[in-house]
């Protein structure tokens, strides 16, 4: 867009394109034309069309690359990077945009992932070919954090690549452990015993190498183990109201796992979780208020209540609860 194309698009949208730090929608305010220099405009943004793009080679304290612009701010933009758009079905709700171009984003690399394993695979398999004592590790070996076993007079501990040592008395999460050339899945029992979900008793030894599938790290996850089983149900069934289910999860604040982790002696807990949900048509927001209280003699009280409410308006509550709530 040359300089009298911009003094004609004044007022209205306007695409802001930058290569690498994304495409956006915005509102020509004013241009600024100096002798011998390129024009320049004034831009309000009021949407995000295409997330920046994402640098893979040199990992930082800050992995992703966020969009420069905020949502009704004004920026100065050279005008190179600012081109007329059609005002037809523009989309000039920044949240909402903002979702959908994370949503793009995630399934982008959802389908790199994908072709990353391929290759990996293929590579493992050429190598195997030349040299036939290469071991293959699945690429599903990247979902896991793998620890050995350590113990002293303390107790047994985790430890990890960096020689972290992580307590095992109390450890919430679900292990695997090597057993006759296979992954079995465990929980920790005493000492150096674990149990499988049968009830089948392994002991293993100091230096045991032994596995936590990453997953169970993440909030969502720890969230929903965390559930009775009628209460996950509740949760379910209203999720499938919405055409959702736990995949379209893109954030939880779980304030209950953060009210465990803080606990000492505390026996009951109340508050509650945000968790928003997203597919291709619409963003669900469910609170769930619970609460918790741990009895030494009896059945502990549990109750769960769902509120679920849509960007459309729809509303939806579910209730759980033991018989002592």
């Amino acid at each position: 867009m040359n300089r009298k194309e911009a003094s004609n698009h004044i007022g209205k949208q306007i695409r802001v394109i930058d290569p690498l730090l994304g495409s956006y929608i915005g509102e020509l305010i004013d241009i600024i034309t100096e002798p011998r220099k390129p024009w320049r405009g004034i831009v309000k943004i009021n949407a995000i069309e295409q997330y920046p793009v994402q640098n893979l080679s040199d990992i930082k304290k800050e992995v992703i690359t966020r969009p420069p612009f905020a949502s009704g701010e004004t920026y100065e933009i050279t005008g190179s990077k600012i081109e007329p758009v059609n005002d037809d079905d523009l989309e000039l709700n920044f949240e909402k945009s903002l979702r959908t171009a994370l949503l793009n984003e995630i399934n982008h690399f959802n389908v790199e992932q994908e072709k990353l394993s391929q290759v990996l695979n293929e590579l493992q398999a050429e190598l195997k070919r030349i040299d036939p004592s290469y071991e293959i590790k699945s690429s599903k070996e990247l979902d896991y954090q793998y620890y050995t076993i350590y113990s002293n007079s303390d107790g047994i501990y985790l430890n990890d690549q960096n020689n972290n040592l992580i307590p095992l008395s109390n450890c919430p999460f679900e292990f695997e452990i090597h057993v006759n050339g296979t992954w079995q899945i465990v929980q920790y029992d005493t000492e150096l015993s674990f149990i499988d979900p049968q009830g089948v008793n392994y002991e293993v030894t100091e230096g045991s190498q032994i596995r936590i599938n990453k997953q169970q790290f993440d909030p969502y996850h720890i969230f929903i183990n965390e559930l009775e089983k009628p209460a996950l149900d509740s949760l379910a069934s209203g999720l499938k109201k919405y055409q959702m289910s736990h995949e379209h999860c893109v954030n939880c604040h779980n304030n209950l796992l953060n009210q465990y982790l803080a606990a000492n002696d505390d026996k009951l807990f109340k508050g509650v979780n945000f968790i928003s949900y997203q597919n291709n048509h619409e963003t669900l927001l469910v609170q769930h208020h619970y609460e918790r209280e741990i009895c030494s003699t009896g059945e502990d009280v549990t109750y769960d209540r769902f509120e679920f409410t849509n960007d459309k308006g729809r509303r939806l509550l579910m209730t759980y609860s033991t018989e002592n709530s």
